[in-house]
């Protein structure tokens, strides 16, 4: 028997509750877990029964990001909404807007009631979402400034911890297991194995990703394509390659480019599935036409008497189809023009040179003398144990990443190697594709190739089918 005397509105009998926060690094939901907690309480306290609780987890309301529960709690209709405030609810002035469609009663837990039934109250709710809206955006706006000023000074933030690296009392740490393989990923890929490939052996050898599962192909082409590993900073999509990383790469910039080029290389049209870079003038190539890069392909001869379509190499324009060169005669050709590059006495001498070790050398020198006399000070009792050991752990990541720095210029690349041997064509030959490409990009060589004679067969003194060298333009860069 309903004993409500008539006229009397009680309110609605049923509410959902809808909580949410902007971050949760943790995943461990403790702040909407709070949330609900209150909420439930407040709704005891009005004497309502909770239906259903809609939780949009790790969700900004002002980044634009979807937010998939506070939708289906629109489209469920509930008689009452019920948040811990108006701004957990509402940061943006549509969302109000589609509350006040919904035509019922919002309770909050901190903020009061929100009465959308009158012009008034409507006003009210407005202004506050107007508010909100104008302060997410002025955080969101400080927020990526300040993330720009700790990218600029070589800073990593992360939350979730990166494979082969770790966060030690603020400083970012590699870990000695996790390094070694990814070394091994990187030796692998430009082995020309696959990703697949190289997760399978990762799973073999019992390793999981930093969340404990095991490797996928897409969790290695995540991993491998982050330019961090080779101390390269970020800052959203943008690389910062002259700002000095807080932490140590794993692999150094050569690999890096590497890895580049052969990825590159596979996604380009004609590429070989298999991934190993096969054509040694893909990307030093360019259209005369119009300025687009030429890529190795195969494309088919006119059928045989038997039926059967021969296949043949070439250089060409993927982009706009402009021209096409054929490419074992190209190669044959530009081998031919490196190796006269090779045997002039002046560039040999200049490739001879070794790069000035001095002043890093002396940088070197005096970073650990510094660390010496931080010890002496310590003994003579002239600093405390606490300011030395600050002053210790700032020297020791200084002298780690000059001996970085001092190590590649030591590094000798394909091209030093070659110009140091006393049989240049002989050690070209022992190159792999991969070295005789380092040693073309190391030369600074571009090939600008201009269209061709349609039918006309260029051969050389010998009779072998080469190239019309009046199609190329060649500059060293």
């Amino acid at each position: 028997m309903n004993t409500t005397p008539p006229g009397l509105d009680l309110g609605p009998e049923t509410c959902v509750i809808y909580c949410r926060i902007s971050s949760d690094p943790t995943g461990e939901r403790a702040g909407v877990e709070r949330q609900e907690a209150a909420c439930r309480e407040k709704a005891q306290s009005l004497g309502m029964h909770v239906e259903k609780v809609y939780i949009d987890n790790d969700v900004s309301a002002t980044s634009g990001a979807a937010r998939p529960q506070f939708e289906d709690m629109l489209k469920a209709k509930p008689e009452a909404v019920l948040a811990w405030h108006q701004d957990r609810l509402l940061r943006l002035t549509t969302d109000l807007e589609k509350v006040i469609n919904l035509g019922v009663p919002i309770y909050t837990v901190v903020s009061g009631t929100l009465d959308l039934a009158t012009p008034a109250g409507r006003a009210v709710a407005r202004t506050v979402a107007a508010w909100n809206t104008y302060e997410g955006e002025q955080k969101a706006e400080r927020r990526r400034a300040a993330n720009r000023q700790q990218a600029e000074r070589g800073a990593w933030q992360f939350s979730r911890r990166p494979y082969g690296y770790r966060r030690v009392e603020g400083r970012i740490e590699q870990v000695p297991d996790e390094v070694e393989a990814i070394r091994e990923a990187f030796a692998a890929y430009l082995a020309g194995r696959s990703y697949q490939w190289i997760a399978d052996d990762f799973n073999a050898k019992g390793r999981t990703t930093t969340l404990g599962y095991p490797w996928r192909a897409d969790h290695l082409l995540e991993l491998m394509r982050n330019p961090r590993l080779a101390g390269i900073v970020v800052y959203k999509d943008e690389e910062l390659p002259d700002v000095e990383p807080s932490w140590e790469p794993i692999i150094d910039r050569r690999t890096w480019q590497d890895f580049q080029e052969v990825r590159s290389g596979r996604k380009k049209a004609g590429a070989p599935s298999a991934g190993k870079p096969k054509h040694f003038l893909s990307g030093f190539t360019v259209c005369g036409v119009c300025g687009d890069r030429l890529y190795g392909n195969y494309i088919s001869r006119p059928p045989k008497k038997d039926g059967t379509r021969p296949q043949y190499r070439v250089y060409e324009c993927v982009k706009n189809k402009c021209i096409n060169i054929s490419g074992d005669p190209l190669d044959t050709f530009i081998e031919k023009v490196v190796l006269t590059r090779l045997s002039d006495k002046k560039i040999l001498r200049a490739l001879r040179s070794k790069p000035d070790l001095a002043p890093l050398e002396a940088e070197l020198s005096e970073l650990r003398g510094n660390r010496t006399s931080v010890a002496e000070l310590v003994g003579e009792g002239l600093l405390s144990r606490r300011d030395a050991r600050t002053k210790l752990e700032d020297l020791g990541h200084r002298i780690e990443r000059a001996q970085s720095r001092l190590n590649a210029l030591r590094a000798e690349s394909p091209l030093n190697d070659l110009a140091m041997s006393r049989t240049i064509p002989s050690r070209w030959r022992k190159l792999g594709l991969v070295e005789r490409r380092r040693v073309v990009a190391d030369l600074g060589l571009t090939i600008t190739v201009n269209r061709g004679q349609r039918g006309k067969v260029f051969r050389d003194a010998e009779g072998n089918r080469t190239i019309n060298p009046d199609r190329l333009e060649i500059d060293w860069h």
